[in-house]
């Protein structure tokens, strides 16, 4: 399938993408690990508890690859064998890191859609 392009130029790129985490537990994992002279706009994330219990969510973005982070979700319920559904829109530029982690050691999927926008 081809790329559709951007702008009156065609410079660029604009592709809808997924990215999974399979077992997510209680270590962060980098969902989206951003690259220079993109743009994503995060359109769902689904988180699924398997293993029947209880758990907590936390998501957050590592600015730009530096250390400085800015919590998306702190404690966020997630039922045993349910599931949890982000949809706001959160765009990542350029070298943004997008991590999950739940709280205790469990066994959660982790599905991601987004756009990604590469600049010319």
């Amino acid at each position: 399938m081809a790329n559709p392009s951007t702008g009156f130029g065609g410079a660029g790129t604009e592709v809808l993408r997924r990215c999974y985490v399979n077992n997510l537990s209680n270590v962060a994992t980098v969902l989206l690990d951003g690259v220079a002279n993109h743009i994503y706009t995060i359109l769902s994330i689904s988180f699924n508890e398997r293993s029947g219990g209880a758990e907590q969510i936390e998501m957050y973005v590592d600015v730009d690859d530096s250390g400085t982070t800015v919590n998306l979700l702190t404690n966020q319920a997630l039922a045993s064998n349910s599931t949890f559904v982000w949809n706001d829109r959160l765009v990542l530029t350029n070298t943004d890191e997008l991590f999950v982690k739940m709280a205790a050691t469990t066994n959660v999927d982790v599905y991601c859609s987004y756009i990604d926008q590469q600049l010319a």
